[in-house]
């Protein structure tokens, strides 16, 4: 979550075009749809809430990465693609500081515990960026994850999410300029650790699948085919082409890190269906995700087939002309 605020930052937001905010409003229709379905599937307020942000939020780190991959950073499609992305990370943010702190005291608590941390960036981040310019690789690496435990341990002492803390920790970093050299230097701990929590996931995938019900393989069915149609619209709004809003359709379709948080806070709040949702959706969506952006290109050609120039005839030598 440190290295996702870390990519995020708010100049990231502000950069952000008005073709990505057009699809960004028809992505996040997936949240008030993905709630009806948490209702009808019996749960509470929260839950269904819950199941909203499961559906809703698809994978930055396995898009990005499949993007820069293929080699299509540059395509129209990507940059609307990119920043749905960076709003879906803000959403959903939010959400994890409305669900995962200990009640409404917690939420302010985080709320309030945010804004210091935005005036200690404000006015005396400066200061310390450059007191780190003359410290070595080891203790800027010390340092940064001591801030991120300690800001993740002061949310959760609040009773707000230990979570947001992080993500928190990772914004002021990209704000303060930092984002370049914490990349740099936290690019080996961050694989690490996604590793060890996809690692933990799959330990504990089995026995939560074990458990799994027609409503949980129907609620995955939809939550892949919910976000296709609204994406594909708001690429049309955004001003794609044809081919190029079903490309960013198809671009959004893997959901993962997020997934896997909000299904092990539904779990740890009594939800396992939300929870066998967000598994089972990441397993499936990931590799069925990976494959159509790769062959995006070609199932866009076999859908919209380009008009061959008619051929006309030629008259045969010899014929009158009338």
């Amino acid at each position: 979550l440190f290295s996702v605020g870390l990519a995020f930052g708010p100049d990231r937001l502000r950069a952000l075009s008005g073709k990505a905010l057009r699809a960004g409003f028809f992505d996040a229709l997936a949240l008030p749809l993905g709630f009806l379905l948490g209702l009808l599937a019996g749960l509470d307020l929260r839950g269904a809430l819950l199941l909203a942000g499961v559906i809703y939020i698809s994978s930055s780190a396995v898009i990005v990465k499949l993007i820069i991959d293929l080699r299509r950073a540059a395509n129209p499609e990507s940059e609307v693609v990119l920043g749905v992305l960076v709003l879906e990370d803000l959403v959903i943010a939010l959400l994890l500081a409305l669900l995962g702190g200990q009640g409404p005291a917690g939420f302010l608590g985080g709320v309030a515990l945010a804004l210091a941390y935005f005036l200690f960036a404000r006015f005396l981040g400066p200061r310390l960026v450059r007191f780190m310019e003359g410290l070595s690789v080891e203790l800027v690496l010390l340092l940064g994850a001591a801030f991120t435990a300690g800001t993740a341990l002061l949310f959760h002492a609040v009773g707000a999410s230990e979570g947001v803390g992080a993500f928190l920790s990772g914004v002021i970093a990209a704000g303060l300029g930092l984002r370049e050299r914490f990349e740099h230097l936290f690019g080996p701990v961050r694989d690490l650790g996604v590793a060890l929590f996809f690692l933990v996931v799959g330990a504990e995938a089995l026995g939560l699948l074990r458990g799994l019900t027609p409503w949980a393989v129907g609620l995955v069915l939809l939550g892949l085919l919910l976000k296709l149609p609204l994406n594909h619209l708001g690429g049309a709004r955004a001003g794609l082409g044809r081919k190029r809003r079903l490309y960013s359709a198809l671009y959004l379709v893997p959901r993962g890190e997020f997934n896997l948080v909000l299904g092990a806070l539904a779990l740890g709040q009594g939800y396992p269906l939300v929870a066998q949702v967000a598994v089972l959706l990441v397993l499936v969506s990931i590799p069925l995700g990976a494959l159509l952006i790769r062959y995006a290109p070609e199932i866009a050609q076999a859908l919209y087939p380009e008009a061959r120039p008619r051929k006309r005839a030629k008259r045969a030598e010899g014929s009158p002309v009338k």
